[in-house]
């Protein structure tokens, strides 16, 4: 009986795992397949987990806590919930804006990092899965004949060209550091290794032409920029160096290749909007003015349609923003949008996902995920630091992270299933570390909860 009693127990926590594992790339899936998925495996996990917690850990002297930062994440998804009620309720002729759902999600980042630390105690499983599968959507996503015709390839798991082109960028800055830890680690047979790196390099590669063939300027601009950095990061982090340096420094001229190659393509899609860019900046820097550099931009006729239209979107939007600029207008923001000074752009997305943030929240909203993210970003370097995660890990999460925040210089991926998917996750993943830092006693927190 004792041993029947231990088989099932142990049987019951691999299948806590492989559900715990099943859970998070459900939850990430908007990565290969736009849609909301997430939503829905949140939904059906975080009111059994929250239960689980209350049940099992809340009354125990070494239950992790939350800390100030679970407490400030409550409070502002608490803020946004109660201002949109009240500016709803006062001004209900008024819009209620778009995709306003998003900025209450904060609410539930430390249960999902509480989860994550719960129901996946081997992760491993879960980075060997997510490979496995970006390389599939990755592979299926090629199209040769596209990228020899110089057009875009056919959409198959988005709805646009530069989610497309966002979720490979993410892909190929989580497999780098993969590569990394599969050529530093003994925990694996020889074979495995070297089957996996194999499938790592081809969806470097596959992703990178994906990209490239997909002609998202934003997407190649943010790459350029983290993509050396994380490479720096991993030779950097890693203690077996020479193997690596030899490997990545491949990787990178290998790089520099694909760009020299591909030069006269990227020159044709990005060379007139870079110029322009250019001399925007020259402006804005001589003095001329934010505005009215932007302004005098919108008025030639010579600068590419589709950064005169993004100039005016956010012109509007800074406009409107200064009206209050440190509480924003609420979720009435679309409602001062329809008498903005730009109307010829005629969207409400407004192509930068700091402006979203601003027009609707104002300083105060920036200062809120400046905040956030920066605490996330040193629980991640504690829990490497401390080795409850690999460097390679640190190292994806911060390449990933880069990479975002330049891809909403130019898009509003904040209020897309990736980019919302991802904003929670990444939260949540600092939540995550920072449990692991109580269980081991790397940090002491005083609130009670």
């Amino acid at each position: 009986m004792p041993g029947n009693q231990s088989d099932r127990s142990a049987a019951a926590g691999v299948a806590r795992e492989l559900a715990g594992c099943v859970a998070v790339l459900v939850f990430i899936s908007a990565i290969w397949h736009e849609s909301d998925a997430y939503r829905y495996i949140a939904i059906a996990t975080l009111i059994p987990v929250t239960l689980y917690y209350f049940r099992a850990e809340f009354f125990s002297s070494e239950k992790v806590l939350i800390g100030y930062m679970g407490f400030l994440c409550i409070s502002w998804g608490l803020y946004v919930t109660a201002r949109f009620l009240y500016d709803y309720s006062i001004n209900k002729n008024f819009g209620i804006g778009s995709s306003e759902g998003i900025y209450t999600l904060s609410v539930f980042y430390s249960i999902t990092g509480y989860a994550i630390f719960v129901f996946v105690r081997r992760p491993i499983f879960a980075v060997l899965a997510f490979v496995l599968i970006s390389f599939l959507v990755v592979l299926y996503s090629f199209d040769l004949s596209a990228l020899l015709e110089g057009r875009r390839p056919s959409l198959i798991f988005h709805d646009n060209p530069i989610h497309t082109s966002v979720a490979q960028g993410m892909i190929i800055l989580c497999v780098l550091p993969f590569m990394s830890y599969l050529l530093c680690t003994s925990d694996m047979r020889a074979e495995l290794r070297i089957g996996l790196v194999i499938i790592s390099i081809a969806t470097l590669f596959f992703g990178l032409a994906n990209i490239y063939a997909l002609k998202s300027k934003g997407v190649w601009l943010a790459l350029i920029v983290a993509l050396p950095i994380q490479l720096l990061l991993i030779v950097a982090m890693h203690s077996a160096r020479r193997n690596l340096v030899a490997v990545m420094s491949l990787v990178f001229v290998a790089l520099v290749i694909t760009v020299v190659v591909a030069w006269d393509g990227i020159q044709a899609v990005a060379g007139d909007t870079a110029q322009k860019t250019a001399e925007l900046l020259s402006d804005i820097l001589g003095g001329a003015g934010v505005l009215q550099s932007m302004d005098q931009a919108i008025q030639d006729d010579t600068v590419p349609r589709g950064l005169r239209e993004r100039l005016m979107l956010w012109a509007s939007a800074i406009l409107i923003w200064a009206e209050n600029p440190i509480w924003g207008q609420g979720v009435t923001w679309l409602d001062e949008w329809q008498t903005r000074a730009y109307p010829d752009a005629n969207h409400n997305l407004l192509h930068n996902g700091y402006l979203e943030i601003a027009i609707r929240y104002g300083i105060m909203g920036l200062i809120f995920y400046g905040v956030l993210y920066s605490w996330t970003i040193r629980q991640v370097w504690r829990a490497k630091r401390e080795g409850i995660i690999d460097p390679a890990a640190f190292n994806a999460y911060i390449g990933v992270f880069l990479f975002f925040c330049l891809t909403i210089l130019s898009n509003s991926n904040v209020r897309l299933a990736i980019g919302e998917s991802y904003m929670w996750f990444s939260a949540a993943f600092g939540f995550y570390c920072f449990y692991h830092l109580q269980r081991r006693g790397c940090v002491q927190v005083r609130t009670w909860m």
